[in-house]
């Protein structure tokens, strides 16, 4: 990242203070920050190096490799385990936090179900400040279990019940001592099925949502990202299937399906629909200011055969006016991506004839923007856009730009294991039209994961990803995999690519939505659908998290410790 850009998420704006890239941990820095870093990455890097890697003393009579922390893990990698709990690293411990169903308001609300993003806002933000210890979660609630909630009989009382358990949860949470608890804070509130959001941008009013201005609620709640002026986006993922599951209770579907932006911070301003950045399967944003200081997010449409999407603000960031700053993603440019010569094709019905001259049964399939933005997936594959293989999450490198993407799989071209592209743009520039990518790691038995998932970068340029297999156990060309896990990647030097177990997570559950508490010794991460295939509750397959007194599972997020934190 260069000194004239300024990143979304916290850890990245500690690299702009900690990390030159001038320097880039190289010789005595680099020196000094292994020499704080665990035994385990010794033996990680010797491992990796074969045996003879120079040491230091780390101060305590134990003896380290030095290295660059971008080129290593910090972490002796694990064995795949289908054990139904978390299984760490040693010298890491893990701790259950906001699970479902907890009580966390003063109201008496309670957390809600399948955690997803997890969006980490420091309580002191607005003051400057990047408290490690105290800080606004925003945890997203994809989808239901009827099966635990007990809403499997459709009356109307269990399909609010169900709008209630989705959407977002603003916590706020604190440490004490080696543990995190939960605080009930005036600020903490659910942004659940059923909460009054204002829609704004090119669809506000239009005929694609029914003339509506206002709608209710946000649900479908998958990954997401943050803004440089401490917001969450939201983003809302298959939400079509809800229309025939609630029926009758006044759902609509075409008010879903979109970006919605709301300040963890302000519970008296409106939550925001951001019609201009699309209306298909968000999976993330991943929010940078461009060189000008115009908002660019990148976003990926997660089913088969689809695309990657990136929207440009019209208007530039003002770090001094964060008023201003929350109606900066009301107006912009939708862009999709064409792999095949490597451009960013502009989703503009005004200026695109393709898109005006698109018909399907001899019907125009557009007759204004509003229906391009209502329709983006359709209006993308009519202007060349590539389908590709489910694009799931994706984040841009803290140190040069690029852009990575998780294509998660596509059964319908044989590709089962998914992989992950790095996306450059010209120039490093992330307003430029034309890019060049490469193919940075692919799944397999050979690189040991499959179906990547959710990703999330630390200051020195390693990527961390979490992986999204809904058939381990079951799929006997998966059977190297063991429970769906995280791994960490170096993305430089002499192991770029190559894939280390991190962690593993407990029977038919995902890990999603990881991110870092500022000063990188808490990492924290979703728990997704623990049990999921239990075919009663007299047959449950995991009891991962259950309650006291219960052996129902429960969704939460755990927060893993003993991590050295950052060094510069």
């Amino acid at each position: 990242m260069t000194k004239d850009t300024q990143s979304t998420s916290v850890w990245h704006r500690l690299l702009d203070t900690r990390i030159s890239r001038r320097t880039a941990l190289g010789t005595a820095a680099a020196t000094a920050a292994a020499a704080t870093l665990p035994v385990s990455f010794a033996q990680a890097q010797q491992a990796a190096t074969g045996a003879g890697a120079s040491t230091v003393s780390n101060g305590a009579g134990t003896s380290v490799a030095t290295g660059d922390a971008r080129f290593y893990p910090p972490f002796l990698p694990i064995e795949p385990t289908r054990a139904d709990t978390m299984t760490v690293p040693a010298g890491y411990r893990w701790q259950v936090l906001a699970p479902w169903g907890e009580e966390f308001t003063e109201d008496g609300r309670r957390i809600g179900f399948n955690h997803d993003f997890i969006g980490y806002f420091p309580a002191d933000m607005l003051e400057g400040g990047q408290s490690s210890t105290d800080a606004y979660l925003t945890i997203n609630h994809e989808y239901v279990n009827p099966l635990f909630l007990g809403t499997e009989e459709r009356t109307q009382e269990n399909m609010e019940k169900e709008k209630r358990a989705m959407g977002v949860s603003v916590v706020r949470v604190t440490k004490d001592g080696q543990e995190w608890k939960v605080v009930k804070d005036a600020k903490n509130r659910a942004v659940d099925g059923l909460y009054d959001i204002e829609l704004t941008g090119p669809v506000r009013g239009t005929a694609p949502v029914k003339g509506a201005t206002m709608v209710k609620g946000t649900v479908g709640n998958c990954s997401g990202g943050q803004t440089p002026w401490g917001t969450l986006l939201t983003c809302e993922e298959n939400v079509d299937g809800y229309t025939k599951a609630w029926e009758g209770s006044g759902y609509e579907a075409m008010h879903q399906g979109w970006v919605t932006e709301i300040d963890p911070f302000d519970p008296e301003w409106t939550p925001k629909k951001r019609t201009g950045m699309g209306r298909f399967r968000h999976e993330n944003a991943a929010v940078i200011p461009a060189k000008d200081g115009r908002i660019v997010a990148y976003m990926g449409d997660d089913m088969q055969d689809s695309c990657v999407y990136k929207f440009v603000s019209k208007g530039a960031y003002n770090p001094a006016n964060r008023t201003a700053n929350r109606d900066l993603l009301a107006e912009g440019d939708l862009y999709v991506a064409n792999f095949g010569n490597g451009t960013w094709v502009l989703l503009d019905y005004a200026k695109n004839k393709k898109l005006q001259e698109a018909k399907k049964d001899d019907k125009p399939l557009f007759t204004s923007q509003a229906d391009v933005l209502a329709d983006a997936r359709a209006a993308a594959l009519a202007v060349g856009g590539t389908p590709v293989d489910r694009p799931e999450d994706i984040e841009i490198h803290p140190r040069n730009n690029d852009v990575y993407i998780a294509l998660t799989n596509n059964s319908k071209h044989g590709n089962y294991f998914g992989q992950i592209v790095k996306l450059t743009e010209e120039g490093s520039d992330h307003l430029a039209t034309t890019f060049k990518w490469d193919v940075f790691a692919y799944g397999g038995p050979k690189s040991g994961f499959a179906s990547p998932d959710n990703l999330v970068f630390d200051p020195y340029g390693n990527l961390w990803m979490v992986t999204d297999n809904s058939d381990l156990g079951t799929n006997p060309i998966k059977e190297f995999h063991g429970n769906n896990a995280m791994f960490f990647f170096p993305t430089e030097g002499p192991n770029a690519g190559k894939a280390y177990r991190f962690a593993v997570g407990p029977v038919e559950a995902e890990m999603t939505g990881p991110t870092w508490s500022p000063d990188g010794k808490t990492l924290f991460v979703s728990i997704q659908h623990p049990g999921e295939d239990s075919e009663s509750l007299n047959k449950l397959t995991s009891n991962f998290a259950a309650a006291p007194g219960s052996n129902i599972p429960r969704p939460t997020l755990v927060a893993i410790e003993g991590f050295p934190g950052w060094k510069a």
